[in-house]
């Protein structure tokens, strides 16, 4: 819906771009890229409520009005120096951070882009680039947090759940918010300090067990071995190594 509001948020760092928030849209990651040209660097877009939010390989993300954040960002500059495995990882770590800091609850991040906590679903992320010809101009994150207490869809691969079904205090959406924003200032700014990429694997709970790789054409046990510093997992398969990115491909813990 074009009924965007005005939103005021207290204390998001400086060089970041807060758009109307949108009280019903279909995704905010595809309004970010049909306008993508006329917008600034570090533009946020944020939503009540997504008729159409998606995660990765186009599988729906349930986005219930007030029940959750929905978030996306754009990211022009250097878009095509940056490793879009690393930018992905960055962007969970932000998150784990945040929403540690803002409801005290400590998620785990399942390779690459999803927050779990006691086996819950409670976040995904979808990274998406633009290109132009062959080089990417910018990246597109978008960010769908289940923040308060809801009735989910049945799900045949996830169990969702809340912050507040489990955090010991009530979230604040603003709160959140805010610190996402500055968590992601902070792995932008030092995106390519080798202490994060180790950050994001202590938090990883994808890591030394094995899982299911889902491949376009294929569907395979495999040894989780490690997450280089670009974010791509190192999977021992066969008795050999092989690196994974995060694009088509999607894992589940056995």
């Amino acid at each position: 819906k074009k009924d965007s509001m005005k939103t005021t948020l207290i204390g998001i760092p400086r060089g970041w771009h807060l758009l109307p928030v949108f009280d019903s849209i279909n995704s905010t990651n595809t309004w970010l890229k049909q306008n993508a040209a006329s917008l600034n660097d570090r533009t946020i877009l944020i939503a009540r409520e997504q008729s159409e939010g998606r995660g990765r390989n186009e599988r729906r993300f349930h986005s219930a009005k007030g029940k959750g954040l929905y978030l996306s960002l754009l990211l022009k500059p250097d878009a095509g120096t940056l490793s879009f495995s690393k930018m992905t990882a960055l962007s969970a770590l932000a998150l784990q951070r945040a929403i540690r800091e803002s409801c005290q609850l400590e998620c785990q991040i399942k390779w690459v882009n999803d927050l779990l906590y006691q086996d819950h679903k409670i976040a995904g992320i979808l990274c998406e680039s633009l290109y132009q010809g062959n080089a990417p101009a910018a990246f597109i994150i978008g960010f769908g947090v289940n923040v308060f207490s809801q009735t989910f869809p049945a799900m045949e691969q996830n169990r969702p759940g809340s912050i507040a079904d489990f955090s010991i205090i009530p979230p604040s959406m603003d709160s959140l918010t805010v610190a996402l924003l500055h968590q992601m200032d902070d792995c932008l700014r030092r995106i390519d300090d080798p202490a994060l990429m180790q950050e994001y694997k202590k938090h990883c709970c994808s890591l030394k067990r094995t899982i299911l790789v889902k491949e376009a054409k294929q569907t395979y046990e495999a040894y989780a071995e490690d997450i280089d510093d670009d974010g791509r997992l190192i999977i021992v398969h066969d008795n050999e190594k092989k690196r994974l990115y995060s694009g088509e491909i999607s894992i589940r813990m056995i």
